[in-house]
């Protein structure tokens, strides 16, 4: 694994940090994806912020908070090579389904090139997004609080994404429907999987078709340092997708597609 000094960062300016984000850093250097102080800085200001609003409104577990570094803005972070790999360069990314702002808001502090869309029907939720992209200093970021079978029927969001990205949404049937209408075509949807989440790839296959894409597969991803299984879901979108999809508020989850 390279040293922080091999990619250009002084190792005087990254010891205080590393002692604070040592897991942070350590396993994003083991993917590819070095962290700079000012990526540092504005990660601090973040889950101070989320702690913040927490303690007044539940917006993630105390557990999850208590271990964000790894739970949180890790997870986030195995998203970025694959962002990265993608050609032509990416430019517009839409995190439905974001919650507090994983792993959408999170990516767009290493990529800040990005301009983000973040759909979250809880209002709760989108008014800490609105405010927490503020504290960051973040232009090129959009909340919209609606749901995403709502906000899929905009026609300046519809088939306009380059990435889709979603985690803690649902079975990838459920997802595929929710994300892949806003995917333009050539665009990818990433989405995180659960260690225990069923996936039948004949299913999935079939699915992706129906809503105009092909399922590439399920990517496992290695953190060095970490035990836990993570594996992300990389469907590419090859055609639009039918006006029918998706349908009505509440459906996909109720009914997933077959």
């Amino acid at each position: 694994m390279p040293k922080q000094e091999e990619l250009g960062v002084p190792a005087a300016i990254i010891r205080p940090a590393m002692t604070e984000f040592e897991t942070l850093v350590n396993g994003a250097l083991s993917l590819g994806v070095r962290l700079t102080p000012e990526h540092l800085g504005q990660f601090r200001t973040y889950l101070a912020g989320l702690s913040d609003w927490n303690s007044r409104m539940n917006l993630t577990s105390a557990s999850a908070l208590a271990d964000a570094e790894r739970i949180h803005l890790l997870d986030s972070l195995t998203l970025v090579p694959l962002i990265r790999r993608g050609q032509p360069r990416a430019e517009r990314l839409v995190d439905v389904g974001s919650g507090a702002g994983f792993p959408g808001l999170a990516i767009k502090v290493v990529m800040p090139e990005l301009r983000v869309v973040l759909i979250e029907a809880t209002r709760k939720s989108a008014d800490f997004l609105r405010w927490m992209a503020g504290e960051l200093g973040h232009d090129g970021v959009k909340v919209v609080a609606e749901r995403a079978e709502d906000a899929a029927r905009d026609e300046t969001l519809r088939e306009s994404f380059d990435v889709a990205v979603a985690r803690a949404v649902g079975p990838l049937p459920v997802v595929m429907e929710l994300t892949l209408p806003f995917c333009r075509a050539g665009g990818v949807l990433l989405a995180h999987r659960g260690k225990d989440e069923p996936e039948s790839a004949d299913h999935n296959e079939r699915v992706a078709a129906r809503l105009g894409g092909r399922f590439r597969g399920i990517e496992p991803v290695s953190i060095e340092g970490e035990d836990r299984r993570t594996s992300i879901a990389v469907v590419d979108k090859i055609g639009k997708t039918s006006g029918g999809y998706p349908r009505r508020s509440g459906v996909p989850a109720k009914r997933p597609l077959d």
